[in-house]
């Protein structure tokens, strides 16, 4: 069984809170595919709902734990999958190129980690995470 963690700054307002989440599910869904069904989920009226695979649940932490959480699953030989959304990107509004030339320049602390996503084996998903609050 597999399980995705988004977890978020927890003095992120709502909007943007959303937002991270998001982003960071659209970019892990195309780093792993298999995240969601490749066949459409329909229902009896033909409507077509989210095909999630795996579970999901949405925690919050302050900087330096996301901080923290991103090096830990950087040091478990790749056991799980990560990836992070910083305040650079936030504050770069469809500037893509400028946006990846500033994170390339930059060390993990300096880019302001704003959430971290995190999938792989559930149990393996839960150590990682269970310090976290859940976001409400």
């Amino acid at each position: 069984m597999k399980r995705i963690a988004i977890i978020l700054e927890k003095n992120l307002e709502q909007g943007a809170a959303a937002n991270v989440a998001a982003l960071l599910m659209g970019q892990a869904a195309l780093n792993e595919p298999g995240l969601y069904s490749d066949q459409p989920v329909l229902d009896q009226s033909g409507v077509q709902h989210a095909g999630i695979r795996y579970s999901t649940v949405i925690l919050k932490a302050g900087e330096n734990q996301l901080i923290n959480l991103v090096k830990a699953c950087s040091e478990d030989n790749n056991s799980l999958r990560h990836l992070v959304f910083t305040q650079t990107g936030q504050s770069l509004n469809n500037a893509f190129e400028q946006y990846a030339s500033e994170i390339a320049a930059m060390a993990l602390e300096a880019t302001k980690v704003v959430g971290v996503i995190v999938w792989g084996e559930d149990e393996l998903v839960r150590a990682k995470t269970k310090k976290f609050s859940v976001m409400k």
